[in-house]
């Protein structure tokens, strides 16, 4: 299976999962093969790509999470402010996710969505949810963190469209506006009795940071509330390793790279921590080189220590855990061969992008 981003598909290339519209409606089915009036429909409701079968398909094993179908419905529920459909779905997030013997995300998740505000915030609710669990929350917890991360951002309703979209850097002004985005959700949850406290501190506080940089109060820890603090690390990650209008898809080996280097200046150590084993660092599908050098696929995670996946020889097909890689020169990862969205790259320097990235995603 490889993520083909849509303006790289080609006819007669077949598609390894459904994927949906923005109100849950399967728009493609699985094992459907790729035409050049598909490319056409899909560049015109700017999709952004597809899983597609390769050779290598066979031998992934990748898990189920939570259904495609019921995120779509999650965003259309966020777009439409139903707040009775957005608490159900982030009880019936965590009901999934508590019944499942997975207790890690994979990116390819995440990648299913049509990256816009809303779905962002379910991305960012399955990511805490995961991270609750890891602390070792209680389910009803769990639940409110998911639905304080599904609303994280409902504030952004409120900031105009030309500095929300805006395909480039801020000013300063412009800037200051899009910080309001934290009070004026919390100012819209406010009053209403089904939205907890918790779950409304995680709304305003989720931009602060550890050292007192963030916004919109500057506080530090202990002091910022821990459903802001996990969800400042998972708002942060989906936005780097997303494609959007101002940047394109960041590698995700490298985004956590990143976000180790600011635990205890952005992130919490013991959020980041957490993160870290819960979040797959080598997706399913993506392509790695090897201590000697060879390429390889990614086709299974390792839950016990997600820096060493089980590989295949992309030359040869040989199959290698890397998790019991033992002796004198023990094989590892040195660095992704790919852009999980195939065809994106990072363009600049990873120095640089980090930097711009960190300025853009405190919004």
């Amino acid at each position: 299976m490889r993520y083909v981003a849509t303006e790289n598909l080609c006819p007669g290339m077949i598609s390894q999962k459904c994927i949906y519209d923005e109100n849950g409606r399967r728009l493609l089915a699985a094992n459907h093969e790729i035409t050049e009036n598909l490319i056409y429909a899909l560049k015109r409701i700017d999709f952004p790509g597809l899983y597609i079968y390769d050779k290598f398909s066979p031998y992934e094993k990748l898990g189920d999470f939570y259904p495609l179908s019921r995120q779509k419905s999650a965003g259309k529920a966020l777009r439409e402010m139903n707040l009775d459909a957005i608490i159900y779905y982030a009880t019936d997030m965590v009901e999934e996710l508590a019944n499942q013997d997975q207790n890690y995300v994979e990116l390819s998740y995440l990648n299913q969505n049509n990256h816009d505000v809303y779905n962002h915030s379910i991305n960012v609710a399955m990511l805490s949810a995961v991270i609750g669990f890891g602390l070792g929350m209680p389910r009803e917890q769990v639940e409110e963190l998911a639905l304080s991360a599904m609303l994280h951002d409902i504030g952004k309703t409120m900031v105009p469209r030309d500095i929300l979209y805006k395909p480039g850097r801020y000013t300063s002004e412009e800037y200051e506006v899009m910080k309001q985005h934290s009070q004026f959700g919390y100012d819209m949850l406010y009053d209403n009795p089904r939205v907890t406290v918790n779950a409304r501190c995680g709304v305003l506080f989720h931009h602060e940071n550890s050292d007192g940089s963030g916004y919109p109060r500057g506080l530090t820890n202990p002091s910022i509330p821990l459903f802001a603090r996990i969800i400042h690390v998972c708002d942060v990650y989906d936005a780097m390793v997303q494609k959007r209008v101002y940047k394109e898809a960041k590698n995700p080996a490298d985004v956590l790279e990143y976000m180790m280097e600011q635990a205890g200046i952005m992130f919490d150590y013991r959020v980041m921590d957490t993160f870290l084993r819960v979040v797959v660092v080598y997706p399913v599908g993506t392509d790695v080189v090897l201590s000697d050098g060879r390429v390889a696929r990614v086709i299974a995670n390792n839950p016990e220590d997600m820096f060493r996946p089980v590989v295949m020889v992309k030359s040869t097909m040989e199959e290698i855990h890397l998790d019991q890689e033992s002796g004198e020169n023990p094989l590892y990862i040195t660095e992704t061969e790919q852009i999980y969205h195939e065809g994106d790259g990072l363009g600049k320097t990873a120095e640089a992008a980090f930097e711009e990235s960190a300025f853009e995603h405190q919004m």
